[in-house]
């Protein structure tokens, strides 16, 4: 399926049968964490969403958890543009498609859109429940931004190597090459440890900070105030509380659900875009980082 490819495809390069080029280490991965990755991670996201999905339908509601992972999810085909600036490549054994546009990375795994939904909500609620331990049990004080201030770059940055360290070493992926000090495992890939790991910081805490905590979904979040669905909400047919004042967005109508479920959409991925592909982008354009698998333009 693959044969050495001399030095155009790189000192340790392979031709897939795509005729792409690719690095050694990613052609031959773990069969386990090919499994995993294929089936067994977005068997679990599906049962996850769908239960949250139940949960959204019962209540008559659009809910926090809801809202989350599928405004998460559809930032995936964002992933893709940003994966070519920071030299990601994925194992083209992964089930995987590619979407044919300018600057972007092949063989994009199909788990994308429903692992985004886990992912990022798991990752906030984690965040969010580790705030909340923390004002409760240290730091009566510490308000919500704060506290996703004083932990988000450790929580975020150990989150970050406990999903790519073991994809990385596994061979399901790799940056290559990568950008700034990397660990680089035996079959030769490479996870690199502050770029863009660190930059990971921003997006999914400033999500985090902007929705708040599931207990708070009674109240218009930061992103619900932003797009002025407080005004929306106040108007006759918008809302099914015999009070309309209150201001209670789970109790809006059909038709509220879907502008409020629109606007967590919009906001989520044109943050997405600005605080995570468009740096990656800048980067690799203002340096000219040669690689010889994503080669620039």
């Amino acid at each position: 399926m693959t044969r050495q490819s001399g030095t155009v495809c790189g000192p340790h390069g392979v031709i897939w049968h795509d005729g792409r080029c690719l690095p050694r280490g990613i052609v031959s991965p773990n069969a386990v964490a090919v499994w995993i990755f294929d089936t067994g991670v977005p068997l679990l996201a599906a049962l996850i969403v769908a239960v949250l999905v139940y949960r959204s339908i019962k209540g008559r509601t659009l809910t926090w958890s809801v809202l989350i992972a599928t405004s998460s999810a559809s930032c995936w085909w964002l992933e893709t543009f940003g994966d070519w600036a920071q030299h990601l490549l994925y194992s083209p054994v992964l089930k995987h498609g590619h979407l044919a546009w300018w600057c972007t990375t092949p063989h994009n795994p199909i788990f994308m859109p429903i692992t985004y939904a886990l992912y990022w909500w798991a990752h906030a609620w984690a965040i969010l429940r580790l705030v909340q331990w923390a004002k409760t049990s240290m730091l009566p004080k510490l308000t919500l931004g704060q506290g996703i201030v004083l932990f988000s770059i450790a929580f975020t940055w150990a989150w970050n190597i406990a999903v790519e360290g073991p994809a990385t070493w596994a061979g399901l992926w790799t940056y290559d090459p990568p950008i700034g000090p990397a660990l680089e495992w035996a079959r030769g890939t490479y996870w690199p440890i502050l770029w863009p790991s660190l930059l990971m910081v921003g997006w999914i805490n400033l999500i985090a900070w902007m929705v708040g905590l599931p207990e708070e979904q009674t109240r218009l979040n930061r992103i619900e105030r932003l797009f002025g669905l407080g005004g929306v909400l106040a108007r006759p047919g918008w809302s099914r509380a015999a009070d309309r004042s209150e201001g209670d967005p789970t109790r809006g109508t059909l038709k509220f659900q879907i502008l409020r479920w629109l606007s967590w959409v919009v906001f989520f991925n044109v943050t997405f875009a600005l605080t995570l592909v468009l740096p990656l982008f800048l980067v690799r354009m203002a340096f000219g980082l040669h690689s010889y698998f994503l080669p620039l333009p």
